[in-house]
C-alpha cells in the first residue's frame, strides 16, 4: 500500500508532494474519507485481478473534481502481480458541460411545451429525420413512433396541400441563405385535419454541401381558422355590403327619377295654369279692351261715357299686367316659345326686380335642341342660382354665360361676393345628414346636383370667402343622329281647317288683311276694328299657322295679323313659310305678351314688327297702313 511512482499532475490532482508521496500510503497522504475510497478501489482490483474503471471524487480548492481512473495489477515474468497502478483522467469539466446541455434540453424542452412549439432534424445523405416528442404530439404520433421517413412524413399531409409542402422544403434547399416559411395541412390518425406552419432553414458543410435540414412546426390551427372564418366573415360582409349598396344606389337612382318626375309635374302643372290663363283669362281681357276701344270712339265728345270707358280701360290694362306677370312666374311663355337661350336672357332681365344685374352671354345656336324636360330643369336650376347670388352675394351683380364645349352644353352662373367656406357648409351638411356628394342642401344646391344627375350631367361649385362663387352645368349634347327633341316638320301639313275665307271681291283698292289667332273671341274683336275703316278688306281667318299658310296660298293678303302662341305651328314658324314664299306678304305680330325676345323672334322670321293685343285697338290700323306705305 506503499506509492512507488506519481507523475507530477497526479501529485498536483492530489494537493500532494511528489518526493513526500515516494514510500507512505493513502492513510499516510491524505485524508480518512479519500484515502478509504481509494484503498476500496484498489482492494477490488487485488482481489479481482482485473482492470477495474471507476470515477473517484477529489476536494480541490475549486471544488470536488471527478476523475475517471482505470486501475490494473501489474505482473512480473511469471504472471505474478508485484505493484498495483492506477491512471486518472478528470472529467469534471465534461460533467459540468453535460449537467449544462441536460439543464439546457430540460428548459428547451419545456419551452417547446408551453408555446407548443415542434423542432425536427433532417440527415440529407441518409434520408432519415429526427422528430422532438413535442413533434410527434401536434402530428399525434405516439412518443418514439416516428421512423424518421420521408414516406412517414408524407402519409399524414394533407393530399390537396402535399405540393405546397414539398415546395417549402424545396426553397430551402435551393436557397441555404435564408429560412423558408410556409403553412399546409395533415391528417393524425384520428381524423382531425390540422394545420401546421414550418420553418426550415438548409445547414452546409464547410465545401458548401446542403447535409442538414432542420427546423419548427407550430400548430396554428386556431389562428387558421380563426383566420378563414374571418375571411368568411368579411366575404359574406362585402356581399351583404355590396347588396344595400346596390339597394341604396337603385333607391338613390329611383328617388332621384321620382323627384325629377315631381319637378317636371310642377312645371307642367305651372305650364298648364299659365297656359289657361293665356289662353283664356287674357284673351278675354284683350277683348275687353278692344270692345272698350270700340265704345271709346261711340262716346266720343260725351265727357261723362269717356270718363268710365277710360276707367274700365285702365282696369283692364292692370288686369293684363297682373296676369302677364302671373304668367311669367308661373312658366315663362319665352322659355316654351323660344328655347333656352331666349328665355336665358329673359331671365337675366328680370332679375332686376331682385336688384340683380345680371350680364349674360349666350351664344346662338339654331341647332341647339333640346327636349323639354332638360330645357326646363335647367332653366329652373339657373334661376335658383341665380336668385341665391342675389341673396347672399351682397354685389346686386352676377354673370350668366351659356356655351357648347366639346359635345357639352356648358352653363356658369358667377359673381364676386361674399363667397363661403365651401368645405365648412359641406361638413356641417353631412353631419346633419343633408349633404351628398360634397354638395350642401343650405342654399339649395343638393336639388339642382340631383337635377343634372337625372339628366346625365354634371353640377360644380367653387366658392372661396370674399372672392365668390361660380357654379357650373354640365350637360352632354345628343350626337349627330340622336334625336333630344322632336324637331318641328319641315313643312305645314295640308288638311281641312276651320278657316273663314272671304269671297267677295273688292273694286276699289284697299289692304287685303288676313287675322291668324286661335281664340275667336279675339278674332272677332279684331275684326270689329278693322271694319270700321274703309280701306281694309278682310279676306279670311286662320286658327293656326297651318291654317294660315292655306289661306295666304289661296287668297293671297296684302297683310298678315299673326298671334304668335298657336296650335299645331306657332305664328314666329308661319312667319317665317310665308316670307320665304311671299316676300311681298306684310306680316304684323301680335301677342299678349311682346316681349322683346318675342319681338326678335318675329323679326328674324320676317315680320314689321310686334305689338301687344291690348294696344291693337289704337295701333293696328296705323301699323297696318305704315307696313304698306312702306311697302
Amino acid at each position: 500500500g506503499r506509492y512507488l511512482f506519481m507523475n507530477e499532475q497526479c501529485a498536483r490532482e492530489l494537493s500532494v508532494y511528489r518526493e513526500q508521496a515516494l514510500g507512505n500510503t493513502d492513510r499516510d497522504l491524505l485524508s480518512a474519507e479519500l484515502a478509504e475510497q481509494f484503498m476500496a478501489n484498489d482492494q477490488r482490483v487485488w482481489e479481482s485481478g482485473s482492470l477495474l474503471t471507476v470515477e473517484e471524487q477529489v476536494p480541490q480548492a475549486d471544488g470536488v473534481h471527478t476523475s475517471l481512473v482505470q486501475k490494473f495489477l501489474l505482473r512480473d515474468n511469471q504472471g505474478i502481480p508485484y505493484a498495483l497502478s492506477g491512471i486518472a483522467l478528470d472529467i469534471t469539466p465534461h460533467l459540468r458541460l453535460e449537467s449544462a446541455i441536460q439543464a439546457s434540453e430540460a428548459r428547451l424542452q419545456l419551452a417547446q411545451s408551453a408555446a407548443n412549439i415542434a423542432v425536427f432534424d433532417w440527415d440529407i445523405a441518409a434520408q432519415k429525420g429526427v422528430w422532438s416528442p413535442e413533434l410527434e404530439r401536434i402530428w399525434g404520433l405516439p412518443g418514439g413512433s416516428f421512423d424518421g421517413t420521408a414516406e412517414a412524413w408524407q402519409r399524414l399531409i394533407h393530399p390537396d396541400d402535399l405540393a405546397s409542402a414539398h415546395a417549402g422544403i424545396r426553397r430551402s434547399l435551393e436557397d441555404p441563405t435564408a429560412p423558408s416559411e410556409f403553412e399546409y395541412r395533415i391528417v393524425r390518425s384520428d381524423g382531425a385535419v390540422r394545420w401546421i406552419y414550418a420553418k426550415a432553414k438548409t445547414l452546409c458543410d464547410a465545401e458548401g454541401r446542403a447535409v442538414r435540414v432542420v427546423g419548427v412546426n407550430l400548430d396554428i390551427t386556431d389562428r387558421k381558422e380563426g383566420q378563414l372564418r374571418l375571411e368568411r366573415s368579411a366575404e359574406e360582409l362585402e356581399a351583404q355590403v355590396e347588396d344595400r349598396t346596390r339597394d341604396l344606389v337603385h333607391s338613390q337612382k329611383r328617388l332621384r327619377v321620382l323627384a325629377t318626375e315631381l319637378n317636371l309635374a310642377e312645371q307642367r302643372e305651372r305650364k298648364r295654369l299659365a297656359t289657361e290663363l293665356h289662353d283664356h283669362l287674357q284673351q278675354m281681357l284683350v277683348l275687353g279692351k278692344l270692345t272698350i276701344g270700340q265704345g271709346k270712339r261711340l262716346a266720343d265728345g260725351v265727357p261723362a261715357y269717356e270718363q268710365i270707358f277710360k276707367k274700365v280701360n285702365d282696369i283692364f290694362s292692370d288686369a293684363l299686367t297682373y296676369t302677364r306677370t302671373l304668367v311669367s312666374d308661373l312658366s315663362p311663355t319665352v322659355l316654351r316659345d323660344q328655347g333656352l337661350a331666349a328665355a336665358l336672357r329673359w331671365l337675366g332681365a328680370s332679375m332686376r326686380k331682385h336688384e340683380q344685374t345680371v350680364t349674360v352671354t349666350v351664344s346662338e345656336d339654331r341647332d341647339l335642341r333640346l327636349p323639354e324636360d332638360q330645357v326646363i330643369l335647367l332653366f329652373q336650376s339657373v334661376r335658383e342660382l341665380l336668385i341665391n347670388s342675389a341673396k347672399h352675394a351682397g354685389t346686386g351683380q352676377a354673370a350668366l354665360v351659356m356655351e357648347q364645349q366639346e359635345g357639352n352644353l356648358r352653363i356658369t352662373v358667377s359673381d364676386k361676393g361674399k363667397g363661403f367656406d365651401f368645405a365648412a357648409v359641406t361638413s356641417v351638411a353631412v353631419a346633419a345628414g343633408t349633404a351628398s356628394g360634397g354638395i350642401s342642401s343650405k342654399y339649395g344646391l343638393l336639388s339642382i346636383q340631383e337635377r343634372m344627375r337625372a339628366l346625365g350631367g354634371s353640377f360644380d361649385i367653387h366658392s372661396v370667402p370674399g372672392q365668390g362663387t361660380t357654379a357650373t352645368l354640365l350637360l352632354p349634347l345628343a350626337k349627330d343622329g340622336e334625336v333630344g327633341s322632336k324637331v318641328k316638320a319641315s313643312g305645314p301639313k295640308r288638311g281641312s281647317s276651320s278657316t273663314f275665307a272671304s269671297t267677295m271681291q273688292s273694286t276699289a283698292p284697299q289692304i287685303r288683311v288676313l287675322l291668324v289667332d286661335d281664340h275667336i273671341m279675339v278674332r272677332q274683336g279684331l275684326r270689329a276694328i278693322l271694319d270700321a275703316y274703309a280701306d281694309i278688306e278682310l279676306v279670311g281667318e286662320a286658327a293656326n299657322g297651318e291654317e294660315a299658310l292655306q289661306l295666304v296660298d289661296q287668297l293671297r293678303p296684302t297683310v298678315v295679323v299673326m298671334d304668335i302662341n298657336m296650335p299645331k305651328m306657332d305664328g314666329i314658324e308661319a312667319t317665317g313659310w310665308i316670307k320665304r314664299r311671299y316676300p311681298d306678304t306684310i306680316v304684323v305680330g301680335l301677342s299678349v305678351n311682346a316681349s322683346k325676345e318675342n319681338e326678335e323672334a318675329m323679326m328674324r322670321a320676317g315680320a314689321v314688327g310686334l305689338m301687344t293685343k291690348e294696344s291693337a285697338v289704337e295701333q293696328l290700323y296705323d301699323v297696318i297702313k305704315e307696313a304698306v306705305k312702306k311697302g
